[in-house]
């Protein structure tokens, strides 16, 4: 009897795409290839799970923590089987249905709820961390996911499959993963810790994983010469000089159209390529972006006239960075850290390498690819810079980082194409925690984060090769601050939903007491303003506390009719301790209540000279803050007035039914800057909405038909988080630029 996971009976002989007898039979087998292969990693991952939590119970003094270490072992030594089986199941419901794309079918699927809850800080926890595994997944291994999705598009017969549509791909994966975990009593933390375990044994060996499947699918003849390569450049002479020159090896014999087996990608875009790579190099990225600077420099008019003899060594090159990497250490303030252009790094690499040239020597000048590095990094710099605001210590950080990173893209041509070099990794959790954590624009920035990224820079300026353990010590302490933003944001949910409810319980005890003011003979002086303000805030506490069908609200409610004479005082003295002590209940001394109710009960002769006066017993009623006045950030607690719309206003107001918790919207501020901002609660009854920024802290308090106004007029939008890394996108950027420039260049030399 085998062992390993095994498909449901039956899965395969039915699929919903009706596929031809040879698609259903390679579908089945890549099924039986990718289960064969996960069974190991997912019981190394259980075994590593169970290690983790032994060694968590070893370390925690509290007996409560080591005895849930202890029943979370217990738990997955007694449900393993059951855990991977059910993994199993789910990978093979997604080859079932190969060729659906699961987000289109749940987009025109049945109708979903409006109703609006919030979220379980628990449970966004763990989709984070399944989404982030998801997505490192896919960064990992993207030129293989990108074969493999067109291989299972052709047994479909559809598009390229990506993203849920593939099956056995990352999102497949950790999707498999939760149905697997989900009937799993374990703790919150726990979970996460098999995720980590999983991540670490299964999708941290995925490259491996997809490209066996891709070279089982190819040796059977799906696709056998299909190839991932980058874009087609354009062969204009200065592309041509450019290759040609002394000193740039082969680099430039790779690209074209005309190497054997390269498949042209249906309906793909010329965009998409230039981040892929081929098989024999990481290239895409680099050589591309060299064309559009090649590109750009012909537009200009700039030519080559390079001495082979000037040309500098890649020795003489490692030993000029090594130096200059070491001077950043040197720097005595974060302030005199700059990210330097592309001519300022030029200059002092040169002049670092001419201090060693002999005397008399022609000076030193760097190869075209050497050159290319550098502006290109130094561009990456300043792209990744222009997102940090002018006062944030980030760009300090970045501008200690920009040696030793050239120094690392000298070094290996793979920093540009391969997610998973280090340095980019690196460089990219650096830029996030710059842009989320150390923006003095959003709070003041964390000490802990800020001395930790400091001597980062110290590190980095002494050491040889980038450390891997660095990104993981920067990720555990981005870690904790997202959890004490989660714990800042639910705070902030607590108070507006506690302003919230006591703001409808003033209005309806407000409504009530209108209602029973103007339904008879209206009093007048100072039981007027007793009832209006004092005593409509009692009654608004009792709804508080028990609702309009509480005991405490109906009495409440009978003393008011009393008051009002619409009931008999069957006891008078009984009726003056019940104001008494409904006065007391909304923080009144007892002193002061009882002179209050003096002045309501006592006729003007019988009163004591140190008695209160109608006149002052009213004012003293009118200068005590209502219900909720000086609370919840020292605002006051008043209904809501809604904004009037306009047509396009109330088209977007109507559409707010289906408008979810934890929404991120743009909004754009009058000196043009932009604020990213979430959506943590609103109230649908009220109006009233919570805007918090990345660290949990309020940043914006407004109505619903407010935010409908500013979406209307272009000033806000909803937000939608982009899955690509910082340094992808400032790769984009790089890319437009240079061909927003050479279009320029190119342009003004025609008009000349």
């Amino acid at each position: 009897m085998s062992t390993g996971m095994q498909p449901p009976h039956g899965r395969m002989g039915q699929v919903a795409i009706a596929l031809s007898p040879r698609a259903e039979r390679e579908a089945q087998q890549g099924l039986s290839l990718c289960l064969t292969w996960l069974d190991m990693p997912l019981r190394e991952s259980l075994r590593d799970f169970s290690q983790r939590l032994f060694a968590t119970a070893e370390s925690t003094r509290n007996h409560l923590e080591q005895q849930e270490c202890f029943e979370s072992r217990n738990i997955i030594e007694r449900e393993g089987p059951a855990f991977r089986n059910r993994f199993a199941a789910h990978l093979s419901e997604r080859f079932r249905h190969l060729g659906e794309n699961p987000e289109s079918k749940s987009a025109t699927g049945e109708h979903v709820s409006l109703n609006l809850s919030l979220v379980d800080p628990e449970e966004q926890e763990q989709a984070d961390a399944l989404s982030s595994m998801a997505a490192r997944g896919e960064a990992r291994s993207a030129s293989s996911l990108f074969e493999l999705g067109y291989r299972m598009a052709v047994l479909a017969g559809t598009a390229p499959l990506e993203g849920e549509a593939l099956p056995a791909g990352p999102r497949v994966l950790t999707a498999a993963l939760e149905a697997a975990v989900a009937p799993l009593p374990l703790a919150s933390a726990h979970r996460l810790l098999l995720f980590h375990a999983v991540d670490t044994h299964v999708l941290g060996h995925s490259e491996a994983f997809y490209g066996a499947l891709n070279e089982h699918y190819r040796t059977r003849g799906i696709l056998p010469g299909f190839r991932v390569y980058p874009n087609v450049r354009v062969s204009t002479p200065p592309v041509a000089e450019r290759r040609g020159r002394p000193g740039e090896g082969a680099a430039g014999g790779v690209g074209g159209t005309g190497a054997s087996g390269n498949a042209n990608v249906p309906g793909g875009s010329h965009e998409a390529a230039p981040v892929s790579a081929t098989s024999e190099g990481h290239i895409g990225v680099l050589e591309s972006l060299r064309d559009l600077l090649a590109n750009r420099v012909a537009a200009q008019g700039r030519g080559a006239g390079f001495a082979p003899d000037r040309l500098v060594s890649q020795d003489e090159l490692q030993t000029a960075l090594s130096a200059l990497q070491g001077h950043v250490s040197e720097v005595a303030g974060a302030a005199q850290r700059e990210i330097r252009s592309a001519q300022a790094l030029r200059d002092e690499l040169l002049n670092q390498l001419n201090r060693g040239r002999p005397a008399g020597s022609p000076p030193a000048e760097l190869t075209l690819e050497q050159g290319d590095t550098v502006e290109l990094t130094a561009m990456l710099f300043q792209n990744l810079g222009q997102q940090l605001g002018a006062a944030s210590p980030g760009r300090a950080v970045l501008g200690g980082l920009q040696w030793p990173m050239l120094r690392a893209a000298v070094n290996d041509r793979g920093f540009f194409d391969r997610p998973e070099h280090p340095a980019r990794q690196l460089l990219d959790t650096v830029s996030e925690a710059a842009q989320h954590w150390l923006d003095p624009a959003e709070g003041e920035p964390d000490a802990a984060l800020i001395d930790r990224l400091e001597r980062l820079v110290v590190e980095a300026s002494h050491a040889q090769v980038i450390d891997p353990a660095w990104r993981s010590e920067i990720e555990q302490q981005i870690a904790q601050l997202s959890r004490k933003a989660h714990v800042a944001e639910r705070r902030q949910i607590e108070a507006m939903e506690g302003r919230d409810r006591l703001e409808r319980a003033r209005q309806r005890a407000t409504e009530i007491m209108s209602e029973r003011l103007g339904s008879g003979a209206a009093p007048r002086g100072v039981l007027r303003i007793l009832l209006e303000r004092t005593w409509a805030d009692v009654l608004a506490l009792h709804i508080l506390r028990g609702g309009e069908t509480g005991e405490a609200f109906l009495h409440c409610l009978g003393v008011t009719d009393q008051l009002l004479g619409r009931r008999p005082i069957a006891d008078v003295q009984k009726l003056r301790v019940e104001v008494e002590r409904g006065l007391e209940h909304l923080g009144m001394h007892p002193s002061e209540a009882a002179q209050v109710a003096a002045g309501l009960f006592e006729a003007p002769e019988k009163q004591t000279d140190e008695a209160l006066t109608p006149t002052d017993v009213a004012l003293r009623l009118k200068q005590r803050p209502r219900l909720g006045e000086g609370t919840a950030h020292g605002e006051t607690v008043a209904p809501v007035e809604p904004t009037p719309l306009d047509a396009a206003a109330r088209a977007v107001y109507d559409g707010f039914a289906t408008l979810r918790f934890g929404t991120w919207f743009e909004f754009v501020h009058d000196d043009g800057n932009l604020s990213r901002r979430k959506l943590a609660w609103f109230s649908p009854t009220t109006g009233r909405c919570l805007f918090v920024n990345q660290r949990g802290s309020r940043a914006e308090d407004m109505d619903l038909t407010r935010l409908a106004r500013l979406i209307a007029r272009g000033e806000a939008r909803e937000w939608r988080e982009q899955r690509m890394s910082f340094i992808d996108r400032a790769w984009q950027a790089v890319a437009r630029s240079l061909r927003r420039d050479g279009m320029h260049e190119t342009r003004m030399a025609g008009h000349a």
